[in-house]
């Protein structure tokens, strides 16, 4: 079509003259002998008949391609498509200012590179001079094959539907109607409070349409009119009578429905999309839970103004705000390239649902739980239930607050429940509070664990680590390689039950954050179900310390002891018999029944020494000696151990000079003094 834009210019332009204006001849010209006029008509002749013989055909044939080539995709676009064909096939129904404006919109889809905005302003000028004028028909028969085609797609697209999508192309494009964002709905704070976890700006937010502004004088004062307009057109354009037989009524409620399922779906994508601003430490979280509950608060502001948007009263009387589609039905009324225009944009996504409630109820039903929190409690009290939920949040400001204070004193944090609270109340609450408050008691807590966990790894070092290094670590019977020995009261300041350094800093510090009821501790899990990283340091040093005192102390003493029953397992023959001096208590065997003896360490006589002797048939004998606050560990550990798999028993055999006996220890408890988990200073 752009082809002939050269050649209309030139006919256009035949009869002007570079030296005067036809319409204004010099006087010279005017002495009966000028033809300017006669030559004007003339050659306007030619330019119609240029445009009927040259430029019809291509228009008819770009109507006719569109259709043909057309997938259905978009069942508004073909309605315009089939509409524009049955035009130049219908007289009574032909309107030129649509075909015009359809061409024009359709050439620039799919405009090709280079075309400039001067070459469109010329073809359309050519194509008013074609179509608004004077009713023009299609050079080439119908093809009511196509037709036919085209309207059995469209009439799988109910009426409703199209009208739906007509009404939201069209008043989605109206400017009057402005948007509203998050950063309306929370006040200027927004941007320090809230995010978006699409990425998506605050500014970004629910077109106008979908408010109740938009609802009230935009789609309710055009419904009627593009409803009853698109019946109308069924009739010709789709060659049908079912629409014509629809209630007006009907057809206006069902299109209604379709607008509240959309208006649930947007307002339902921005709520969910919202979140906390983030926040990656703790006195970021105490200025959020500050700003969270102050006054004004954001949050507070974010609800009432949700409840204004999706609360759909009828505000038709109020007499002083002229309807805005009073404005838009007059644009309606301006022509065709209103509508068009819309409709050749990118197609909105169609709602579809069936539901038999009042259109506005089932918005109102929708978001009813919103509605509830943000309900006043009566005329004049302007507390709402919500008011509730950001005392906690209050409650929460002064917890961190109190956390931070601690850690930075070096103290434990305080205890509260206003953790637990929190999650819990979140639970209770509707999107997009459900997932705020949720956030806001995860972070609280990782923040909470994090900073006590920085001031247990602080004190730990000071109250236990440092006396540990220099009394335990490395030490026997703890290390059963060193040469050095722990002290029995060191190991008991260390190690003792309720009084020892390990136990004492367990219970102030730790206990009740720590689950002692796996094969491996760890700390329990916060309000998120994770555990806190960097805690996997310390507790392996508590859970040996655990086992260590329940070997040495196992009666509740301030003293380390322990309990075992020796038995003889074999002896060589040329051994008569053997004595087992251990600190005072003697056992004795001579190759007879094995009778076990019950012995405790320390012994009696607190000589810190276990000598076993041998007698030999010979006459001779043959002697060990070990001597220390653990010699009968000392003595136990020089001999070859075998572990019985089944119990706790412990079988060592003692070579004397080539003199072999074994005997069997049997420890009291569960936990083996002889068999010492390897422990590390915390």
């Amino acid at each position: 079509m752009l082809t002939l834009l050269p050649f209309l210019n030139n006919v256009l332009n035949l009869p002007e003259s570079q030296h005067f204006s036809l319409q204004d001849p010099p006087f010279s010209y005017r002495m009966g002998l000028y033809r300017g006029t006669q030559i004007s008509n003339a050659s306007n002749a030619l330019y119609q008949k240029a445009l009927k013989e040259l430029l019809l055909p291509q228009v008819a044939q770009q109507i006719t391609s569109t259709l043909r080539h057309d997938n259905h995709s978009d069942a508004d676009f073909s309605y315009e498509a089939l509409k524009a064909y049955q035009m130049l096939y219908l007289p009574k129904q032909y309107d030129g200012e649509y075909l015009r404006a359809w061409v024009m919109l359709n050439l620039q889809r799919n405009l090709r590179q280079g075309v400039t905005q001067q070459q469109l302003q010329q073809l359309e000028w050519h194509l008013a001079q074609l179509l608004d004028g004077q009713i023009q028909s299609s050079p080439y028969a119908k093809d009511e094959a196509l037709v036919a085609q085209a309207q059995s797609a469209l009439g799988r697209s109910p009426l409703p539907q199209r009208v739906y999508s007509r009404l939201k192309r069209l008043l989605l494009k109206q400017t009057e109607i402005k948007p509203v964002s998050l950063v309306d709905l929370a006040g200027p704070q927004a941007e320090l409070a809230f995010s978006r976890q699409s990425g998506k700006p605050l500014t970004d937010g629910i077109p106008g349409l979908f408010t109740p502004q938009g609802y009230w004088k935009a789609f309710d004062n055009t419904i009627s009119q593009v409803t009853e307009t698109l019946r109308q057109e069924d009739i010709w354009v789709l060659n049908t009578q079912t629409a014509s037989e629809q209630k007006s009524s009907d057809l206006t409620k069902t299109v209604r429905q379709l607008y509240m399922q959309d208006f649930i779906t947007v307002w339902d994508e921005l709520l969910t999309d919202i979140r906390l601003a983030n926040i990656s430490e703790l006195s970021q979280r105490i200025s959020s839970a500050r700003l969270l509950s102050g006054n004004p608060s954001p949050m507070r502001n974010l609800l009432v103004n949700i409840r204004k948007n999706v609360t759909l009263r009828d505000e038709k009387s109020d007499a002083d705000q002229r309807s805005l589609l009073g404005q838009a039905g007059d644009k309606l009324n301006q022509g065709a390239n209103n509508t068009l225009e819309a409709l050749f944009s990118t197609r909105p996504t169609n709602a579809d649902g069936d539901v038999s409630a009042q259109p506005e109820q089932i918005v109102m039903a929708h978001f009813a739980p919103l509605l509830e929190l943000a309900q006043s409690q009566g005329e004049g009290n302007k507390a709402i239930p919500f008011d509730a939920v950001l005392k906690q949040v209050d409650d929460l400001y002064s917890y961190l607050t109190a956390v931070q204070g601690a850690s930075n004193s070096g103290m434990a944090v305080p205890p509260s429940d206003i953790i637990p609270r929190l999650q819990a109340e979140s639970g209770r609450l509707p999107t997009p509070f459900k997932q705020m408050l949720l956030s806001l008691a995860i972070g609280a807590s990782s923040d909470a664990q994090r900073k006590e966990m920085d001031n247990v790894k602080k004190r730990i070092n000071v109250e236990v680590g440092s006396f540990c290094r220099q009394a335990i670590a490395g030490r026997y019977p703890l290390n059963p390689r060193s040469s050095q020995d722990v002290t029995p009261d060191d190991l008991a300041r260390m190690f003792a039950p309720n009084t020892g350094l390990m136990d004492n800093f367990f219970r102030d510090n730790l206990q009740g954050t720590v689950d002692t009821t796996r094969s491996t501790w760890r700390f329990t899990p916060g309000v998120d179900g994770k555990t806190l990283p960097g805690g996997e340091g310390i507790l392996p040093s508590f859970q040996q310390a655990q086992r260590i005192r329940d070997a040495f102390f196992a009666n509740g003493t301030a003293v380390p002891s322990y309990r075992v029953t020796v038995r003889p397992v074999r002896m060589d023959n040329d051994i008569l018999n053997l004595t087992l001096d251990i600190d005072g208590q003697l056992f004795k065997y001579s190759h007879g029944p094995q009778v076990p003896l019950v012995v405790s360490w320390p012994g009696i006589r607190n000589t810190n020494q276990v000598h076993l002797q041998l007698s030999l048939a010979n006459g001779t004998t043959a002697s060990m000696v070990t001597s220390g606050p653990w010699a009968l560990n000392r003595m136990v550990d020089r001999a070859r151990s075998v572990a019985d798999g089944h119990n706790l028993s412990r079988q060592a055999t003692f070579n004397l000079d080539g003199h072999s006996v074994t005997l069997e220890f049997t420890p009291n408890s569960i936990r083996n003094p002889f068999q010492l988990p390897a422990f590390s200073c915390p």
